[in-house]
C-alpha cells in the first residue's frame, strides 16, 4: 500500500517544533526525511500492512499508530482526526423521501446513505489531485475524487450514484434475480444470478455490491444530485463476487477487508464537508439515512498482568500497561490488582484475544527494550520420550507413512507354502498351527511370519494393477505358534519393499530399508546397537540387528521363487522389545558443538570375513572420545585383490566440545587408530 507523508502530516504533527525537528521524529522511527513541511516534496512509501490490520490500510489509520508510538517515547505530538459536516449543516428535513431496506443481513452488516442536491461537477482542487497523484490514483472529477480521498483516507469503502437515476429514491440490498443482465461502468455486460450480492432501486440494479455500478447510474458531467452509499459487506461475499465476475476497482480492495461498520456514518461525514468546502455553490445535504439492524457488540477481554510478564519476558509497569492502552484507545471497563478488564475499539477487528492484547502492548513498548540473554534456551524434541505404546506407535508410523509406506491390515491366516513354512519353522525350532476347520483349503495355517502375509499383498497388487512397481507396505501385526504343544504369539512390526528386478543400483532398497530402520533407532534414542550377518532361511545378504546381545530386527532379500520380475526386501521388527527399549529409555540432552567437525578417510584391506560393523565395533571399544561417528565410505572386491580381500575406505568423523581440533590432533588419532587396526584385523593400509 502506498503513503503519503505529507497527508499522514496533516493528522499527527509535533507541538511547537520546528521543520529539522519533525524531520528528526520521523528519522527515529525508521523514515529518512528532509524537509517534510514542504508542501511540494513529497515522499511516498510502499508500506507492507499483515491482512489483518485492518485498521491501518488508510492514512489516518497509520497516522493513529505513528501517533501512539511517538507519544509512548515521550515526543510532543497531537493527533488530528478528519474533519466532518456539522449536524447543523444537514437540512433536516424529510422532502427528499430516501429509505433503504436490507433484505439479507448476513451478507450487508451495515448499509448508510447520504443526499447532496445542487452539487457541479468540475475538475479537482490542486490539493486534491496532488494527494491522490502521489499514491497513484488518476483524478477524474471532484466528486470521484473526493470519493476515493476518503477511502484513502479512512479505510472506509464508499461509492456514488446519480440520484435523478434511482427510482423511488429507494435502496434495496438484495440478491439479484436469475438471468439479470448487467451493463457495468467499464462497458461490460456480465450475467447475474441469485447468488450475487447487488443494489437495486425499486426497478432496476446499480451497483454489484458498491464495487462496480451499472453505467445508468453513474454520475456525469450534467449531474446536480447524488446518493453517497456507505456500506460494511461480509468480506468473503465481496471476494467472492471479485472473484467470479472479475472486477477489479479501488473500492472492492476495502471491501474485501473486515472493516469497521461503526465508521459507516462518519465517512459520509467526511465526504459531506469536503464536497461543502470544494464546491463553490450552496450545496443541500439530507439527514443520513442509517440501516443498521443488528449492531455488532464491542468486545471485551481480561488482560492478566501475570500473563503479559510470562509472554513477554519483562515485568512492565502497570502505569505503562494503562498508558499504552489508553494510546491505542482500548478502554480500561474495570481492574483489581490481578487483571483488567478492557474494552476494544471496533476498529480493531484483528484484536479478538488477550494474546492479542499482549501483542500490542509488546509492539508499543518496544522489543529494543526487552534484553537477550547470552544463553538462548529452547525446547526439543530429539527423542520418542512417550511412555505408552499407542503414543510410540503414532509416532513411528507417522515416520513410516512420511518415508512413503502405505499400513496393511491383512488376514491372519496364510497360504500353503510348504517350502518356506518347513524352513523357517526349522530355523525357529517351533511348530505351526493348523486351523481344525478351514473355510479354504488352500489357507489352513496360521502364520509364522509376516513375511506371508506381505507377500500375499504385493501380489494381489501388482496381478490386479493396483500399484504397478515400488511397493512400500508395512503391517502391525501377530503371528502365531506352538512350542512343545504350548500356543504361544507375538507382535511383529513387519517392512516390505517391492521393486522390479535391475542389474543396476540392485541393492538399493536394502540400502533405504535399512536406513530408514537406522532412523527408527535415532527417533527412538537407540543408538548402541550390533550388526551380525544374518542367518534368516528366508532372507539373503540380510543382516540381524542386535541391542544388547538380543535379536531386535531381521533384514534382506527374500529368496523370491514366486515373483519372477520383482525383487522383496523386507524387515521384521520384534515390536514388543522395540517398545520395552523406548519405554526404558532416557532422555539425555547433549548439547551441539561450537567447533567444527573434520573428516579423514581410512582404504584398508582386509579379510573378506571381516565385515564393517565388526570394524565398527572395535573403534569404539577403543573409547576415542573425539570421533564423533564413522561411516563406510566404499567397499570394493573382485579384480586387482586377491580373492580372499576385500577393500573397505572408512570416513572417520571429528569433533570436541571443547576445542577446535588441529591437525596435529587428528593425524596422531588416525595413526592409533591404523596401528590398532594392523594389529586386531592384520588389515593392510592402502595408499591415500
Amino acid at each position: 500500500m502506498k503513503i503519503s507523508l505529507n497527508w499522514i502530516k496533516k493528522y499527527v504533527f509535533p507541538l511547537n517544533m520546528d521543520e529539522n525537528k519533525i524531520s528528526n521524529i520521523l528519522t527515529d522511527i525508521g523514515l529518512t526525511v528532509k524537509g517534510i513541511n514542504n508542501e511540494n516534496q513529497d515522499f511516498v512509501l510502499d508500506v507492507e500492512i499483515t491482512p489483518n490490520r485492518t485498521d491501518a490500510m488508510s492514512h489516518y489509520g497509520i497516522a493513529r499508530d505513528l501517533y501512539a508510538v511517538l507519544k509512548f517515547r515521550g515526543y510532543k505530538v497531537h493527533l488530528v482526526k478528519p474533519v466532518v459536516i456539522n449536524e447543523g449543516d444537514h437540512c433536516n428535513n424529510n422532502k427528499y423521501n430516501l429509505s433503504i431496506l436490507l433484505k439479507r443481513h448476513d451478507t450487508c452488516i451495515r448499509y448508510s446513505g447520504i443526499f447532496i442536491s445542487k452539487i457541479k461537477i468540475e475538475p479537482s482542487p490542486y490539493w486534491l489531485i496532488s494527494r491522490l497523484r502521489s499514491i497513484g490514483i488518476k483524478s477524474i472529477n471532484n466528486m470521484i475524487d473526493i470519493i476515493h480521498f476518503v477511502m484513502y483516507e479512512l479505510g472506509q469503502p464508499i461509492h456514488i450514484f446519480d440520484m435523478d437515476q434511482i427510482e423511488d429514491r429507494k435502496i434495496l440490498i438484495k440478491n439479484a434475480e436469475k438471468n439479470t443482465k448487467f451493463q457495468s461502468s467499464d462497458n461490460i455486460i456480465r450475467k447475474l444470478d441469485e447468488e450475487d450480492l447487488v443494489i437495486y432501486d425499486t426497478v432496476k440494479p446499480l451497483s454489484i455490491a458498491g464495487m462496480i455500478n451499472h453505467i445508468k447510474s453513474n454520475i456525469h458531467v450534467k449531474t446536480k444530485n447524488i446518493f453517497i452509499g456507505s456500506a460494511c459487506f461480509n468480506p468473503i461475499i465481496i471476494r467472492n463476487l471479485r472473484k467470479k465476475h472479475s472486477i477489479k476497482t479501488e473500492t472492492q480492495y476495502f471491501f474485501e477487508k473486515d472493516t469497521d461498520p461503526n465508521q459507516t456514518v462518519y465517512a459520509l461525514q467526511r465526504a459531506a464537508f469536503l464536497i461543502k468546502n470544494i464546491i463553490k455553490n450552496k450545496i443541500i445535504c439530507s439527514d443520513i439515512i442509517d440501516c443498521y439492524p443488528n449492531p455488532i457488540s464491542i468486545s471485551k477481554i481480561k488482560l492478566r498482568y501475570k500473563k503479559i510478564i510470562n509472554i513477554i519476558g519483562k515485568k512492565i509497569s502497570k502505569k505503562k500497561i494503562k498508558e499504552i492502552l489508553s494510546l491505542l484507545e482500548m478502554m480500561i471497563y474495570s481492574e483489581n490488582d490481578q487483571y483488567l478488564l478492557i474494552r476494544i475499539p471496533s476498529y480493531r477487528t484483528d484484536v479478538q484475544r488477550e494474546i492479542d492484547v499482549i501483542e500490542e502492548i509488546f509492539r508499543i513498548y518496544g522489543i529494543h527494550k526487552i534484553p537477550i540473554h547470552h544463553k538462548i534456551k529452547i525446547s526439543t524434541l530429539p527423542k520418542i520420550f512417550f511412555k505408552t505404546e499407542y503414543e510410540i506407535q503414532k509416532i513411528l508410523f507417522e515416520q513410516l507413512v512420511c518415508f512413503g509406506f502405505q499400513e496393511i491390515i491383512s488376514s491372519t491366516i496364510r497360504k500353503n507354502e510348504e517350502k518356506f513354512s518347513s524352513l523357517l519353522n526349522s530355523f525357529l525350532k517351533i511348530q505351526e498351527i493348523k486351523i481344525l476347520n478351514p473355510v479354504n483349503y488352500n489357507y489352513q495355517f496360521m502364520r509364522s511370519s509376516l513375511i506371508f502375509s506381505m507377500i500375499d499383498c504385493i501380489e494381489y497388487n501388482l496381478k490386479n494393477n493396483r500399484i504397478k512397481s515400488n511397493i512400500k507396505f508395512f503391517e502391525l501385526g501377530n503371528i502365531y505358534y506352538k512350542i512343545n504343544n504350548k500356543f504361544l504369539e507375538k507382535t511383529y512390526l513387519g517392512i516390505a519393499m517391492s521393486q522390479k528386478k535391475k542389474t543396476e543400483s540392485k541393492n538399493y532398497p536394502f540400502f533405504y530399508l535399512k536406513g530408514m530402520i537406522e532412523q527408527i533407532f535415532q527417533k527412538s534414542g537407540i543408538l548402541n546397537y550390533t550388526q551380525i550377518l544374518s542367518k534368516h532361511p528366508l532372507l539373503e545378504n540380510g543382516i540381524s540387528i542386535l541391542y544388547n546381545h538380543k535379536n531386535l530386527v531381521e533384514l534382506g532379500k527374500f529368496k523370491n521363487h514366486i515373483l519372477k520380475k520383482n525383487e522383496i526386501f523386507y524387515a521384521e521388527i520384534d515390536w514388543k522389545y522395540l517398545v520395552s527399549i523406548i519405554q526404558d529409555k532416557k532422555i539425555i540432552y547433549i548439547p551441539f558443538s561450537r567447533y567444527p567437525t573434520s573428516r579423514r578417510d581410512l582404504s584398508l584391506l582386509v579379510d573378506k570375513t571381516i565385515s564393517f560393523e565388526k570394524i565398527n565395533q572395535l573403534i569404539k571399544k577403543k573409547e576415542n572420545h573425539i570421533i564423533k561417528k564413522i561411516q563406510i565410505y566404499d567397499l570394493y572386491e573382485g579384480k586387482n585383490f586377491p580373492i580372499s580381500k576385500k577393500s573397505y575406505t572408512v570416513s572417520f568423523f571429528f569433533e570436541s566440545q571443547k576445542e577446535t581440533l588441529t591437525d596435529k590432533i587428528i593425524n596422531n588419532s588416525m595413526k592409533e587408530i591404523e596401528f590398532f587396526l594392523k594389529k586386531e584385523l592384520k588389515a593392510e593400509i592402502r595408499e591415500k
